[in-house]
């Protein structure tokens, strides 16, 4: 999994000035009309190099508004200021499913200036361009001094909740039974395999082995980012003995999984 890319510019025009020197602003709005504008130009930009535009995501924006604001209260320019969670768990509040991400932070004069400065800047001109992102957020919010800017991106992945998950699960394995020849598993509920999903995801560990009893036949568990790419990991159970089967899931990120991933476990039964 591509890890987060935060990358700041402190430019205003004609002097540049440090986070520290910057003054508190007095007053502030958002600047909903300079929001659109950088993604107008960033899209500009990714159609000039034949990439993908990006698609505003709401919940991105709320998530970069909200940071935009925070820095013009402190009057800072920081990826995570005092008080403030850091930006993976800022896009976790929003249930975002993606696995890959990215924030450019700035100050500027004006929407044009500070994606120029940002553009002239190899590391935010990286994330601008980046290939794999399909989602932004941009949060502008315009001060007596300025405005503060803060792009969100990410790799948007289909929205999928821990039930369709747990679902979509089940209907691989037993699609593979049936391409190699197996009967198909009846599927039974089991609440407390969902727990153990997460308490993986807690430790950071995959732990099928406790699970393991004498009318357990088999027990199985893994990660996965893309929930499509999952019958690769199901494919030990293919042709197993087993007459039932249950499916636990939790969406967590973890120590190892700095952006979310879905923690699955699969137990068949004799």
């Amino acid at each position: 999994m591509r890890a987060v890319r935060l990358l700041l510019l402190l430019l205003t025009l004609p002097i540049a000035l440090s986070a520290q020197s910057m003054p508190p602003p007095t007053s502030y709005t958002f600047a909903p009309e300079a929001e659109q504008e950088i993604v107008r130009l960033v899209n500009r930009e990714r159609q000039a190099q034949g990439l993908g535009a990006l698609v505003m995501d709401e919940r991105l924006r709320l998530v970069a508004r909200e940071h935009s604001a925070r820095m013009a209260t402190e009057g800072e320019v920081e990826h995570q200021l005092p008080g403030e969670s850091k930006f993976l768990l800022r896009l976790q509040t929003q249930k975002l499913r993606y696995d890959a991400s990215g924030e450019n932070i700035a100050f500027n004069i004006d929407a044009a200036g500070a994606h120029a400065a940002l553009m002239n800047s190899p590391g935010h001109r990286a994330n601008i361009l980046e290939g794999q992102f399909n989602s932004i957020g941009v949060g502008v919010l315009r001060t007596r001094t300025g405005i503060y800017v803060t792009q969100d991106f990410i790799r948007s992945l289909p929205e999928a909740s821990v039930e369709e998950a747990e679902a979509m699960v089940a209907f691989h394995l037993n699609e593979l039974r049936r391409a190699a020849g197996a009967p198909a598993l009846n599927r039974v509920t089991v609440p407390e395999l969902r727990k153990h999903a997460c308490a993986m995801a807690a430790s950071n560990k995959l732990n099928p082995h406790a699970l393991l009893s004498s009318r357990v036949a088999n027990a199985l568990a893994f990660t996965a980012v893309d929930l499509a790419q999952t019958p690769a990991s199901l494919d030990g159970l293919k042709t197993r003995p087993a007459k039932s089967f249950s499916v636990g899931a939790c969406y967590q990120s973890s120590a190892t999984y700095e952006n979310p991933v879905f923690w699955i476990v699969v137990v068949t039964y004799f």
